[in-house]
């Protein structure tokens, strides 16, 4: 047991003795190396001054941060990788006990002043991380280090959001040409596998090409390695929110056509539509930058949107106008926009419109040739025969004796006031009245004369009767008899004129109610034409426009 103890202390011993030698030998290689008498940092590495630094760069693309189409800036994770010789760096391993890598502080050793030539970040070197450097014996020097990049991008939003950019990341020395330093890839394609996948945007491919410029500022050429870093939009997101609400509010501007006239709603529906698409639009242009030699598709699609709901706006006021049309003016529709939109057109959009008497028997009629079906035809409104019962009675009963003269000072047939101001008459007299039937007996001016005068006759008659009893007798009541029966046939023939003026009167509102009725059902027609006209008009557009983009797609 005792030797035991002895033997673990004794390997213990071995074993921190050793370390302690191992990390002596690496400080102290690291010593030699790092001489200042031998090395500075600050000169190329090259055994002669005409030898060429050859410097091999990678790139892998650990994450795509964000991609500001407004500031033209994409921000990109990167983790860089340089490897190249130093000939001053180099030590045999069998002498330094087997010691064949050295971990060394970065700002100890030159380093390659490689910077990303479109940077667009002014804290660039506060945003990358340098950590160690890896030296191995034979002289080779591997730099790792990491950062957050930022870097101009020329964006073509023409297609957006169902567009694919590629943006370029160009590294180069800053300082050194090529005849000092080379620079040179380990593959034509980047290291995608440390990709943290973003949710917008797709990496398509991560590609890299070596150029040599020469630039204004010195006659020596620089070679540089540029990534072109191909990705592709995620175009979900702004289908959901951005393009199926505008295609939906433009739809619904169009169903202002089915909104009745007398509502007064047809056109406040559109005005409250363009309102909202131009705040769609806005929110479009807030997003993409000032660019005047493309306009993004869906900005195309909005702005055809808007002329569009326009022009339906536009529509619902020429259909509020072919609505009252009527009202104002009273001519009735022309014949062949009637049989183009009585007849034709509600065929086609399967319509089923109460038509005007007039043209249901050229319907019938037209339904018959266009087909072997045979159509009965309508018969006549109960309201339309009572109208032809009472002007055939009117008619039968008319009387003769319309050039009878009443004497004694009494008005004559056609000296009623309502004949001689026919225009007065209409116009006082409408069906709005509520004119009764037999009111006219207590108010006439004819009845009223003609029953005062007999008053006036029977009173003279009784004065002359008791002067001259006996011999005025039988001539007094003939006269009275003769008076009694003129004054009855003047009524009755005045109750038949203000029949007949009521009927003429009636049938021109029938006639009036007719012609708006007509131009209701036209504008009827003509709103539910512009719906379907303009509903395939929005799906074309919509179909036009983002047909052109090359990647049609939801993800």
């Amino acid at each position: 047991m005792f030797y035991f103890q002895i033997e673990s202390i004794f390997l213990f011993i071995s074993y921190y003795l050793s370390g302690i030698f191992m990390c002596d030998v690496e400080m102290n290689l690291t010593r030699v190396l790092l001489n200042p008498i031998l090395y500075d940092k600050s000169v190329r590495p090259a055994r002669t001054h005409t030898d060429v630094t050859n410097i091999s760069f990678d790139l892998s693309l650990a994450q795509l941060i964000d991609v500001d189409e407004k500031n033209q800036i994409i921000t990109t994770n990167q983790w860089l990788t340089m490897t190249w010789l130093d000939p001053k760096l180099t030590w045999n391993p069998s002498e330094w006990d087997n010691v064949s890598l050295l971990h060394i502080k970065y700002d100890k050793v030159w380093l390659p002043d490689i910077v990303l030539y479109n940077n667009a970040d002014n804290l660039a070197s506060l945003s990358q991380i340098s950590t160690n450097v890896m030296v191995s014996f034979d002289g080779t020097i591997t730099w790792l280090s990491t950062g957050i990049f930022r870097s101009s991008c020329a964006v073509d939003v023409r297609y957006f959001p169902f567009d694919e950019q590629n943006c370029s990341l160009k590294f180069a020395s800053w300082t050194y040409d090529s005849a000092r330093i080379d620079l040179s890839q380990k593959t034509n394609i980047g290291d995608l596998s440390n990709f943290m996948a973003n949710s917008e945007w797709e990496i398509v491919k991560l590609h890299v090409k070596k150029n040599v410029v020469t630039y204004s500022c010195c006659p020596e050429s620089f070679p540089d390695l540029t990534y072109i870093v191909q990705m592709r939009r995620r175009p979900l997101f702004y289908v959901f929110n951005m393009i199926l609400p505008c295609f939906l509010i433009t739809t619904v501007a169009f169903l202002g056509f089915c909104v009745p006239s007398d509502s007064g709603e047809k056109v406040s529906i559109g005005v409250t539509t363009l309102l909202s698409m131009t705040v769609f639009l806005m929110l479009v242009t807030d997003s993409m930058p000032p660019n005047s030699e493309s306009l993004p598709l869906i900005g195309i699609y909005y702005f055809s949107a808007i002329i569009i709901v326009s022009i339906a706006t536009a529509m619902s006021v020429a259909s509020l106008n072919l609505y009252h049309y009527g009202k104002t003016y009273r001519h009735p529709v022309p014949k062949w926009t009637a049989r183009l939109f009585f007849i034709i057109i509600p065929k086609l959009l399967f319509m089923n419109i109460e038509l005007p008497m007039n043209w249901q028997d050229r319907r019938n009629s037209l339904l018959q040739c266009m087909s072997s079906t045979k159509f009965p035809l309508k018969p006549k409104t109960k309201k339309k025969q009572i109208k032809t019962f009472n002007k055939a009675t009117m008619n039968k009963h008319e009387y003769t004796n319309k050039a009878t003269v009443t004497h004694n000072g009494k008005m004559t047939l056609y000296e009623d006031p309502i004949e001689r101001e026919p225009t007065t008459a209409t116009t006082s007299l409408t069906y709005s009245d509520n004119f009764q039937p037999f009111e006219f007996l207590s108010s006439p001016p004819l009845i009223l004369r003609s029953y005062t005068s007999f008053q006036t006759s029977t009173n003279s008659t009784t004065k002359q009767k008791q002067k001259y009893p006996e011999k005025e007798t039988f001539n007094n009541l003939t006269e009275s008899t003769n008076k009694s029966t003129n004054n009855l046939i003047q009524s009755a023939d005045y109750i038949h004129r203000l029949v007949e003026q009521n009927e003429r009167r009636y049938e021109q509102q029938e006639h009036n109610s007719a012609i708006e009725h007509e131009w209701q059902i036209l504008s009827r027609v003509v709103d539910r034409l512009l719906v379907f006209v303009f509903l395939i008009s929005n799906i074309l557009v919509f179909y036009i426009i983002f047909r052109q983009a090359p990647h049609l797609r939801l993800k």
